[in-house]
């Protein structure tokens, strides 16, 4: 009982810390940005943003309707939508030639509509579900060792079949309920979907184990997106997420950024909309790729509308300007304090030192570059000196912020 002391006193004081500390919004480029917030409580507003795409290359005649995409091994992939071909295509990520061709064997295209990767496998989403009235609703897993090199192959796919929890009514009507899907991404050993609610426009969150067999989603979250989602992706790197939509009524085109989230709580951090270009001008948006941690490749469908046609084509978009780390402007400088901040680089305690008091309400914040709090301390109104425990904080970059009533003061550190 006595070893398990430690332990528990580490507990409590977590809650404790977390409890008195502030929650509320830490991104500088929001509306209602809290310079006080030591917690992302996922509050964040931002102002309405638009922003155009570039077009990078037209798709062959072979791809017209880009249902997904994935960029995965520097390989593009994507494939076309329900009753075509089992093929998945290898694009050119440049010129949106076809390089490959690979033919799923044991499986048709019931209605593929996304496609997540891992390091060793493609997983292919067989889930959309417009009627809301399949029961075979399936991720195909292909093993990426099996595609080899040739121009065209052909390879067998492992089913993960599975349903949704909350899902009764299978008679619903097309286009009349909660239960398709187009949008997923693989994160810590399973997939996550994202729903494409015709009924309420909201998307639902729901994970599936990434093994083959027989599964029971389970549901996560909702969200309200005001639109359709047809894709979704989280860049390689584990930290950004993006889901793409359009809005059927008026042909509004947009991206959710998300960002800032607790490990797999990828709808509690930030969600920030971009608006994209409309329908009219972009067609039908489908697929989804992150390319670099901020980069992301975009992909329609082939529309008609009257006598003009949009053609299927590859687009790029650079989110550097929302997702990159920002420091805060302060609104003003301390005019009575300067602080040491010593030694930098540091490796197990952070020593910060001022001429005058740190005054009533202060804070000393480590901040990595994503703005995330790795660790935190209050300053004692008549203290001038102050230790930061650095035992649990990882070797990097990171960004320390001193706050208080009399302004605020920011330092690069660097931890060895």
């Amino acid at each position: 009982m006595l070893k398990s002391l430690p332990l528990l006193f580490l507990l409590v004081t977590a809650v404790c810390l977390r409890a008195s500390a502030q929650n509320g919004c830490t991104d500088p480029r929001a509306s209602n940005y809290n310079s006080g917030a030591v917690f992302n409580d996922g509050s964040c507003q931002y102002a309405a943003t638009t922003t155009p795409l570039t077009t990078k290359a037209q798709f062959p005649s072979e791809v017209v309707e880009s249902s997904g995409l994935q960029y995965t091994d520097q390989r593009l992939w994507t494939f076309n939508d329900s009753g075509n071909e089992p093929i998945l295509y290898r694009l050119d990520p440049d010129l949106g030639t076809i390089q490959q061709q690979v033919r799923i064997s044991n499986f048709g295209n019931a209605d593929w509509e996304d496609i997540a990767t891992d390091a060793q496998f493609l997983y292919i989403g067989d889930f959309g579900n417009n009627n809301g009235d399949r029961r075979d609703l399936r991720i195909l897993r292909i093993r990426k060792a099996d595609i080899g090199a040739d121009a065209a192959t052909t390879v067998s796919a492992e089913a993960i079949q599975f349903s949704y929890p909350d899902q009764t009514n299978f008679n619903p009507g097309t286009n009349n309920h909660n239960f398709d899907c187009e949008a997923f991404f693989f994160a810590n050993d399973s997939l996550h979907l994202f729903t494409k609610n015709w009924a309420d426009l909201k998307t639902t969150y729901y994970t599936v184990p990434a093994t083959p067999g027989t599964h029971v989603a389970r549901r996560r979250a909702s969200f309200n997106v005001n639109g359709l989602i047809t894709a979704a992706d989280l860049n390689a790197a584990g930290t950004e997420a993006s889901l793409l939509g359009y809005n059927q009524t008026n042909g509004a085109t947009f991206l959710w950024l998300l960002f800032d989230f607790p490990s797999n709580g990828f709808l509690q951090g930030n969600k920030r909309r971009i608006e994209l270009p409309n329908a009219l001008f972009i067609g039908q948006a489908e697929g989804l790729a992150f390319t670099s941690r901020y980069t992301m490749l975009l992909s329609n469908e082939q529309v008609l509308v009257g006598s003009l046609t949009i053609p299927a084509r590859l687009y790029e978009l650079n989110a550097t300007q929302w997702l990159a780390p920002t420091l805060p402007t302060a609104s003003k400088q301390p005019q009575t304090a300067s602080f040491t901040i010593f030694p930098n680089p540091a490796s197990h305690t952070l020593r910060v030192q001022s001429q005058t008091p740190f005054g009533d309400g202060a804070r000393l914040l480590l901040q990595d570059l994503q703005g995330r709090i790795v660790a935190a301390t209050n300053l004692g109104p008549g203290a001038t000196d102050q230790q930061l425990d650095l035992q649990h904080v990882t070797t990097g970059v990171y960004v320390l912020r001193i706050h208080s009533g009399k302004g605020a003061f920011f330092s690069k550190v660097v931890v060895q």
